[in-house]
C-alpha cells in the first residue's frame, strides 16, 4: 500500500474515532457529572459515581493519545514521545545520517513507539535504545532494554503482536533476544 494512501486511511480513522467514540465518551461523562450533582444521591453511589467518572476522564485521554500516534510521525516526534513512556530511563537514539528513511518514516517512529510502549510494561530496566543503520543494502534497527526477562516473540501479547505486524507490514524481518542481560529487538527492513 502506498504510503500516501495509508496516511489517508490513518487520518480517516482518527477523524471517525473523533467524531465517534471520544465524542460519546464526553457525552457519557456530562451525563455521570449531572448525576453526581444530585442532592439526593447517597454518599456512597456519589463515592462510587466519582471514581467512575475518573475512570473515563484517563479512558478519554488514553484515547485522544492513540487518536494522536495515529496521525504522521517522524523520528524526532518519536524520540520526544520516547521520554513520556520511559521516564525513568536513559534513552540513546542513533541514526546513522547517510540513511533516507522519509518513505517509512511514519511507520519506523511508530514501530519504535509501541516497543517502548512494551519496555514501559514489561522491563525491569532503566536504559532504551534505538539504533538505525545501513547493513549490505538493508535497514537494520536494533531496539532494546537491559532490563531481564524472557519475552518471546511468539507469545500472545497484543504488543508484541502489533510489532510483528508493523514489521511486516514493510516487508522485514525481526528477531527478539531475551535474557538476563536484557530485550533486543533486531529489525531488518530491505531497501528498494
Amino acid at each position: 500500500m502506498p504510503k500516501e494512501t495509508e496516511l489517508t486511511e490513518r487520518l480517516e480513522l482518527a477523524r471517525r474515532l473523533h467524531d465517534g467514540p471520544a465524542q460519546k465518551m464526553i457525552a457519557l461523562g456530562y451525563r455521570l457529572d449531572a448525576l453526581i450533582g444530585e442532592p439526593d444521591l447517597n454518599n456512597d453511589f456519589r463515592r462510587e459515581l466519582r471514581e467512575i467518572r475518573l475512570n473515563l476522564i484517563e479512558l478519554t485521554e488514553n484515547l485522544r493519545d492513540e487518536l494522536f500516534l495515529l496521525s504522521n510521525m517522524d523520528l524526532q516526534l518519536a524520540q520526544s514521545e520516547l521520554q513520556q513512556l520511559l521516564p525513568d530511563f536513559l534513552i540513546e537514539f542513533e541514526v546513522d545520517s547517510s540513511v533516507d528513511l522519509t518513505p517509512m518514516e511514519n511507520s519506523i517512529a511508530h514501530l519504535i513507539l509501541e516497543i517502548a510502549r512494551n519496555t514501559s510494561k514489561y522491563s525491569s530496566g532503566d536504559q532504551f535504545w534505538v539504533r538505525i543503520h545501513l547493513d549490505n543494502g538493508a535497514l537494520l534497527i536494533r531496539i532494546g532494554d537491559n532490563g531481564a526477562g524472557q519475552i518471546s516473540i511468539r507469545e500472545r501479547s497484543l504488543g508484541l503482536k502489533l510489532i510483528n505486524s508493523q514489521v511486516q507490514a514493510l516487508s522485514g524481518s525481526i528477531e527478539m533476544h531475551s535474557g538476563d542481560l536484557g530485550n533486543e529487538y533486531l529489525i531488518e527492513i530491505p531497501l528498494p
